[in-house]
């Protein structure tokens, strides 16, 4: 698939977990010292070899073409995946570029991710539809036909009574004292994460009145033992008493309408499914996950873990494929789920070493800024989500994740890229979306991402050499500069061109003419390269704040039937 490669040998470790703390510390010591060590090593330093294909670049990687009829559903425990990656730290940790990015280092649609917003335009219509077929989810009543098994909502599998379907959906409940916390935050992160491009279920936020439900004689629940008891009308009366009641009686839910295919369970954020032949790049190196990263800082989604993901598999008879959705987003923003969320969400790890060492040294007389900062007031139905004190590079989810550790410079830059792409409007429109009878708490939630957006673009669309979106026209090279765009940034002093021509079968680049100096971004191409079917830009910045802006960026370019179509943008 790709044709702008790495030389890379994989040798992905399989630690167990191990037996003692001390032995657990002893690990996290060297494998931190083995991360550092592999990002000054060859994997980091080595040249590109850049060959393009006649397709490239692809735009649609057909990873669901292999069938899949023998995967089998993994249901991977919250516990042990919370142990592994807290005392073992899963994944090969060199730094190495995303495996899975195209020739102009973007990420094509798949099984995975599909590019949405960031890429083209999306207008508010497809915003707040989302992945949603129908405009509203119009139920006269509900029968339940099975417990909620998994997560700390309140909730039940039901179908519409009198439907002509049997189409199952998932109804949860936010908690008493707090309405419309974990289904506004559900709401919300649904379709902001369909704007990202990841698969995600339809939700829909309903009312429910306990006068319709019925039950069917055959639901049942798991207890705290996992064993199967029969769902009955107690059943249900201590489940709402979890959960929080309007003032009419009624009781606001999310429900989820259970996506097309079989269930397979979940998928790691490092490794690869055995059992999927499309599964091919291990997922700590997939770009849409490393940078997810900067998503989840964005919202506050501090539960980014195995457990919350979900892969279906599509297709039958003989031709199967998996699709991979993120999955549960009522515990982001300021949601805990089950209350507000704590000084710590986002902050630190649940076990943190080297802080649990310094409050044991002083005898608990240190605490980290996080647990002496004051938190602001802030309203019921959202909790404590706002861009104060936000440092985007310093979040955290509640434990490591591979793919988050492996996030590098460029992967940041793609992320914060779709999140700048968010205009203040559309932000505002999807605070709506929570549907929060106060328009306090939309208001709140509207600031929180808007003043988290732009910290974000400020941290990370800088890390790089921000330049993309390169055409060649007329003769003419332009290009765009995403962190002035994004206003992060000022204008640069100006931009550095040296024209190459370049041979696509040997890889070899040859200079032509002497650097050209522009105050924008464009310039003109050397006339003796016209009839070239290859050229090379490259192209750096001179800038006073960031001089790292100093490496540059690298453009290619096919000449073809209609003109010059770009096929390589190469982060040096």
């Amino acid at each position: 698939m790709l044709s702008v490669r790495v030389p890379l040998r994989f040798a992905l470790s399989r630690r167990s977990l191990l037996g003692t703390v001390l032995l657990c510390v002893a690990l996290l010591a060297g494998d931190v010292a083995s991360r550092r060590a592999g990002a000054h090593g060859q994997a980091a330093t080595q040249p590109l070899r850049v060959h393009f294909e006649p397709d490239d670049p692809l735009w649609v990687d057909a990873d669901m073409l292999v069938d899949a009829s023998g995967v089998a559903p993994q249901e991977l425990s919250q516990s042990y995946d919370f142990l592994e990656n807290t005392f073992a730290l899963k994944g090969d940790q060199r730094d190495v570029r995303a495996m899975n990015v195209n020739t102009l280092d973007e990420v094509p649609d798949s099984s995975w991710f599909t590019n949405r917003i960031g890429h083209r335009p999306i207008d508010d219509g497809a915003l707040v539809r989302g992945p949603n077929s129908l405009p509203a989810l119009q139920a006269s009543g509900w029968t339940i036909v099975a417990g909620k098994n998994t997560g700390l909502q309140p909730g039940f599998r039901a179908v519409i009574t009198g439907a002509n379907d049997s189409q199952l959906y998932q109804l949860e409940f936010d908690p008493p004292g707090y309405p419309h916390l974990a289904t506004g935050a559900e709401m919300i992160g649904t379709l902001l994460y369909h704007a990202l491009g990841y698969h995600v279920v339809e939700n829909y936020i309903v009312y429910v009145d306990v006068d319709t439900l019925t039950i069917d004689p055959k639901a049942t629940y798991r207890d705290r033992d996992g064993r199967k008891q029969p769902f009955t009308r107690d059943t249900l009366d201590r489940l709402l008493w979890r959960a929080a009641r309007s003032n009419d009686g009624t009781y606001r839910a999310l429900a989820s309408r259970f996506a097309p295919g079989k269930p397979a369970g979940q998928f790691r954020y490092n490794g690869t499914r055995h059992d999927d032949p499309n599964d091919i790049y291990p997922h700590e190196h997939r770009r849409e996950l490393r940078a997810a990263r900067v998503f989840a800082a964005w919202v506050n989604h501090d539960d980014s873990r195995a457990n919350n993901t979900l892969d279906m598999i599509e297709g039958d008879g003989g031709q199967s494929a998996v699709r991979h959705y993120m999955f549960d987003f009522g515990s982001i923003m300021g949601s805990g789920t089950t209350g507000p969320d704590t000084a710590r969400s986002g902050r630190a790890y649940l076990i943190d070493g080297p802080m649990a060492w310094r409050v044991l040294r002083t005898f608990g007389l240190w605490a980290p800024s996080w647990a002496r900062r004051h938190i602001l007031p802030y309203h019921p139905s959202v909790g404590p989500y706002t861009a104060d004190g936000f440092e985007p590079e310093e979040w955290r989810a509640e434990y490591p994740n591979a793919a988050f550790l492996n996030m590098r410079a460029d992967d940041a830059f793609w992320g914060a890229r779709r999140v700048a792409a968010f205009t203040d409007a559309q932000l505002q429109l999807l605070a709506a979306q929570g549907r929060y009878s106060d328009p306090a708490a939309t208001a709140q939630v509207a600031q929180a991402l808007i003043g988290r957006r732009d910290r974000i673009a400020k941290a990370w669309l800088t890390g790089v050499t921000p330049l993309v979106s390169p055409s060649l026209e007329g003769g003419r090279l332009r290009f765009a500069n995403a962190a002035v765009d994004a206003r992060v940034a000022t204008a640069p002093t100006s931009y550095v061109v040296q024209w190459q021509r370049f041979d696509n079968e040997t890889g070899r680049h040859a200079h032509v003419g002497p650097p050209i100096t522009t105050s924008t971004p464009e310039a003109p191409m050397p006339e003796e390269l016209a009839q070239d079917p290859f050229v090379s830009a490259d192209v750096h910045v001179v800038h006073p704040q960031y001089r790292h802006w100093s490496a540059p960026v690298a453009f290619y370019f096919r000449r073809d039937a209609e003109g010059w179509t770009p096929v390589g943008l190469i982060r040096r």
